[in-house]
Parts: structure tokens; sequence; C-alpha cells
């Protein structure tokens, strides 16, 4: 799926659509500020808590970018999106906006963060920066099922950590989806990586429900998206930043 760089979307994301854009959020300092004009207080109180100034800007651009992307999806400013919180702190849109059914989900590392997009699906995106984990084999133990686990193992040794990450962020982007983040018990489900498209196999869970979806972030990272059925259409795009026309 090739990506391209285009401008800011200005309509919902049709039925059975999920849009991903890709955006960098070390950005310059007019970017960043221009972000930091549409957040809210309590945005701001947390982005005052980051001990590096680093840390506070990628956070500002991170949650601005979301807000403008809303706000072009719903025709409405970014200051005048309002967020309620769920389970585990995951986002959602307030009313009177929630009556949309746009549901969204974003995630972050390194310098790249990923937003998802759709209109009556609940969807959770992962994203992480590749690097070798030498303990993969015990990490996996821990934290994967015993066939994930056995998957990730019968991969080649100079694969291992790529297997690992794959796993990883396709069982995050399930939590996340689930909306139970981290407390999700990891080693209760399965994504079956060894399947096209990979799915969810969990005791309980329609095994149809849930399909994972590997995305073709830049490079350097790799992306995971987990959505309801198969009969999704996924688009990927590459933010424009610094915005224009706001």
């Amino acid at each position: 799926m090739k990506q391209r760089a285009i401008a800011l979307p200005t309509l919902l994301p049709l039925p059975g659509n999920v849009d991903i854009w890709y955006a960098a959020l070390d950005q310059p300092r007019a970017v960043v500020a221009q972000m930091e004009e549409s957040l809210a207080p309590d945005e701001w109180a947390r982005l005052r808590r980051f001990h590096f100034a680093a840390d506070a800007r990628r956070y500002a651009v991170r949650r601005g970018l979301l807000r403008h992307l809303l706000g072009r999806y719903l025709n409405v400013g970014p200051s005048d999106v309002a967020f309620v919180y769920g389970v585990q702190n995951k986002p959602a849109l307030a009313a009177p906006l929630a009556e949309t059914d746009l549901h969204f989900n974003l995630s972050d590392s390194g310098e790249m963060a990923i937003y998802a997009f759709a209109v009556g699906l609940e969807i959770g995106v992962d994203i992480e920066a590749h690097k070798e984990y030498p303990d993969a084999e015990e990490l996996a133990a821990r934290f994967f099922s015993p066939d994930e686990a056995q998957w990730m193992g019968n991969q080649p040794k100079e694969t291992i950590s790529l297997a690992f990450l794959r796993c990883w962020i396709g069982k995050e982007a399930v939590v996340k989806a689930l909306g139970d983040g981290l407390m999700a018990p990891l080693q209760e489900f399965t994504v079956a990586h060894w399947q096209s498209p990979p799915r969810l196999i969990w005791p309980g869970v329609s095994p149809a429900k849930w399909c994972i979806h590997q995305l073709n972030p830049p490079p350097g990272y790799s992306a995971s998206l987990a959505t309801p059925g198969l009969a999704i259409s996924v688009s990927e795009k590459i933010l424009e930043v610094p915005l224009q026309n706001f």
C-alpha cells in the first residue's frame, strides 16, 4: 500500500473505511505553537508535567494534530473538540460530536505518530520504532500466548526482533480497540500471524469478529490496526506538516 503526502481531509470516512494518518512529531517551534493554541486546560496541565522540553513539544504536536484532524472531519475548530475518557483513559468524542459516531485511536513512538479514524467501528492502532530485542524470547514467554511464542521462535534468528515487534503491536492494537489498555490478559489471547490476514483467537470472543491489519508506516517503524470484521478498507496517508489554512 503506497503512501502519499496529501492535504487534510474534509469529510468523514465512509462506513467500512479506516483512514490512517502518519505525522512526524519533531516540528519547528512555529508548528508547536500552532498546536498548543488548540489544547484544552487539562492537556496544558499534562504538558507542564513533562520533565523534558522535547517530550512536551511532541505531546503538544501529537494532541494538536489530533484536534486539527478531528476538526476537519467534523467541520469544527480544533479547540471546539471535546473528549471523554473511558477505561484506561481511552479518549472518545464528547457530546454532541459523539453523535457522528466517529471513532479514533492514536499511538506514537519516537518522533512518529499514527492516527486512525472510522465511523461506527471500534478501532485500535499501535506503532513502534524498530530496535533490537536481545531478550525477545524471554519477553514472549512472559507476555505472549504459547502459540504466538512458538510462531516467533520459529522465525529466522535475524528477524526475531521484528517478529517480536509484530506480535507486540498486534496485541497492543487489539487491547486498545477494546479499551482495556495493557490490563488485558495478554497471554490469554492470540494474534494468529500465521493466518492471512492475522486473526484474533480468544476464548469467548468470536474468531470472525476481529482482524489485525499490518500497516505500512514510514521506514524504521512497524504498525498494526485492529478492526471488527474483515470487510474493511484501509487508506494510509502521510500528513503534511506544517498545516496550512488554519
